[in-house]
């Protein structure tokens, strides 16, 4: 028997799908600029850390994911090393959802990182995002550190107070000069 509703349906799912189908992902965010006294500033935690473990939830309608970092030392707040940490952020996947944030900052286990970290209410957050998680590479002795967007655009305020493009910081340092900058501006506090 033939169903005339059959390729009705048909042509209006795929009149609807295929835009989406076709358009791909749409990804952009937008950040203010942060130098590192800004960094430091805003901070609540600054640690050298790894993180141990990583779950993503829902919360509130949205994912998000809890990473456990574990402190190998503390250069602003109340952490000592061997603390953990549980910082929260925008993204992850829970089953076959997955919820993607440009910007975001973004943690590998076993990866070390200086990582800036502020109060938002009953959670940690990486402060100005992206910005705020500085990965390090390299043998002890010649380490690095290395700054990431991670796929935002970054703008600052003009003299006319416009937003314009803002540079991204470098994007490789010594650790150790980043640490000694950061000790310098926590003490100037």
């Amino acid at each position: 028997m033939r169903k005339p509703w059959l390729p009705f349906a048909f042509r209006s799912c795929l009149a609807l799908t295929a835009p989406v189908a076709l358009a791909g992902t749409a990804a952009a965010s937008t950040l203010i600029a942060l130098d590192l006294p800004s960094l430091v500033e805003q901070s609540d935690y600054v640690i050298v850390g790894h993180a141990e473990s990583k779950a993503s939830r829902y919360q509130e309608g949205a994912i998000v994911t809890d990473v456990t970092l574990k402190v190998v030392s503390s250069l602003k707040g109340s952490a000592r090393p061997g603390d953990k940490l549980v910082v929260t952020h925008l993204g992850g996947a829970v089953g076959q959802v997955a919820l993607r944030v440009p910007g975001a900052a973004s943690f590998s286990l076993g990866q070390g990182a200086v990582v800036f970290l502020r109060r938002a209410g009953k959670d940690l957050n990486v402060t100005g995002m992206s910005q705020g998680m500085m990965a390090i590479s390299g043998s002890a002795g010649a380490q690095q550190v290395e700054a990431s967007t991670a796929g935002a655009t970054l703008m600052q305020r003009n003299a006319q107070d416009q937003l314009v493009p803002s540079e991204p910081a470098s994007s490789k340092r010594p650790l150790a000069q980043l640490l000694a900058e950061i000790e310098r501006l926590v003490q100037a506090r």
